[in-house]
């Protein structure tokens, strides 16, 4: 079971390597004794080839737990959220390892007003697992089965109802997106011919498999810089393999840190209304140089996309998101959302009728760089120790591993929700200054 890693982020594992039908019937179980009998779940997955037989255990266990299910088959993991708190159900389960390999799978766990559980739920659901709890029921208490097809339609429309079409058509953008075979393939094409733009893509079948690491990165990116520079485009767009992050390769095919999403659709937002925003400690300080601009505050949470969102709501924010390329509007959406986001981008163009590139170039710049060491967790207090004697003037902060504030530059070292790494995050003014805390906190960990 070590490679089972059970957080906010859902229940993730290897296929065959502690994430079996076994694993997956115990848990979805476990979330049935969550909710009253009769209640309404609503189900779907990613493409990745495991989804399938996954999604049908958990079908099987909820109806059998007296669950009626709503399933909307393959779908990004935004109009899963969108639809539980548009169809005022009681939760959702969202087959999918998000960004991880293909090897990996996960159970995204969904409660009302289609928020991931937090933490104290997941406490909850895993003390019932680990009690191996049930409520099966007799043959005349089954849970009902529903197929929802119009699911990602009516994601579409909303976000489309949040911007101005007309403004946006005019504009004539041509795009290039790589959609990775996952479930953008399946809604995004929809959203750009909504918005009049003309697509070219490639990665764009529905194979089970991915067409190169799922996770954005320069790696990852490059076919897609490639098909940019091949043809003359607006932009570029890739969406992780559910569709909930969103990166950006400029209209020459220079890629550029996911971190951009996040600050260019602040900077639309903060054209189209009003409010302050909150975003996770690991994300790029680009916002909050936007907000300083613009008169308004960001806030800092947890790691997490349920620790965003909720933050948000219950502070009555105007947005938020994670430097991972996820933006989050509750207007709109209850959680991350590349398909909102590339709406607001190309809305953002067309309103200043500037570049991409321009936009991008007029945004506080900094060197962010992300390692990952294989290592389960660090000793915090031990790390933290270490810290204090290196960085003495700097501003310390614990609630979710360690990040270290210093005037120009700030690292964060934390022990990974979805996988068995440590993630290490840097920022400065230079890619040599980030790079440097990237070693000092390798170095003390190891």
């Amino acid at each position: 079971m070590a490679t089972l890693k059970i957080s906010v982020s859902g229940i993730r594992g290897i296929i065959g390597d502690g994430f079996d039908s076994k694993v997956v019937v115990d848990y979805t179980s476990a979330f049935a004794c969550l909710f009253p009998k009769k209640s309404k779940i609503l189900v779907a997955r990613d493409t990745r080839i495991s989804g399938e037989s996954i999604l049908n255990a958990v079908i099987a266990t909820l109806t059998a737990s007296g669950i009626n299910v709503i399933d909307i088959g393959i779908a990004p993991t935004p109009t899963v959220l969108y639809m539980v708190d548009k169809l005022k159900l009681h939760g959702g389960i969202m087959v999918s390892a998000s960004h991880n390999p293909i090897e990996w799978n996960a159970l995204k766990l969904i409660g009302r007003g289609g928020k991931f559980l937090d933490e104290e739920s997941v406490k909850e659901l895993t003390k019932l697992y680990e009690k191996k709890e049930t409520r099966f029921v007799k043959a005349l208490e089954y849970g009902n089965y529903q197929k929802y097809d119009t699911a990602i339609q009516e994601h579409i429309d909303r976000i489309l109802r949040f911007v101005d079409v007309d403004l946006i058509k005019s504009a004539n953008f041509t795009v290039a997106c790589d959609y990775v075979n996952g479930t953008g393939l399946f809604a995004t094409p929809q959203l750009l011919e909504a918005l009049g733009v003309k697509e070219i893509s490639i990665n764009n079948e529905h194979t089970g498999k991915f067409a190169h690491i799922a996770e954005p990165s320069l790696k990852s990116m490059k076919p897609l810089s490639d098909l940019a520079k091949k043809n003359k485009i607006d932009i570029g767009f890739t969406q992780d393999p559910d569709a909930d992050r969103l990166a950006i390769v400029l209209d020459d095919g220079s890629i550029i840190s996911e971190e951009y999403t996040l600050a260019l659709c602040a900077k639309f937002l903060w054209m189209k209304g009003k409010g302050n925003a909150a975003v996770n400690l690991s994300t790029s300080r680009m916002i909050e140089d936007i907000a300083k601009e613009k008169g308004y505050s960001v806030d800092r949470t947890k790691i997490g996309e349920i620790n965003v969102s909720s933050h948000i709501v219950k502070n009555k924010l105007y947005f938020g998101g994670e430097g991972n390329g996820g933006i989050i509007v509750p207007a709109v959406t209850p959680g991350r959302d590349s398909l909102l986001g590339i709406a607001l981008i190309l809305q953002l163009m067309a309103t200043t009728k500037k570049t991409i590139t321009e936009l991008v170039n007029e945004i506080p710049k900094y060197e962010i760089v992300k390692e990952k060491i294989e290592v389960a967790k660090i000793d915090e207090k031990a790390f933290l120790k270490t810290i204090k004697t290196l960085y003495k003037d700097a501003k310390i902060t614990n609630i979710d591993g360690i990040k270290i504030d210093l005037e120009d530059s700030w690292l964060h070292v934390r022990s990974s929700n979805t996988e068995p790494i440590v993630r290490i995050i840097a920022e400065a003014k230079t890619k040599k200054e980030a790079k440097n805390l990237i070693l000092s906190a390798i170095s003390i960990i190891k």
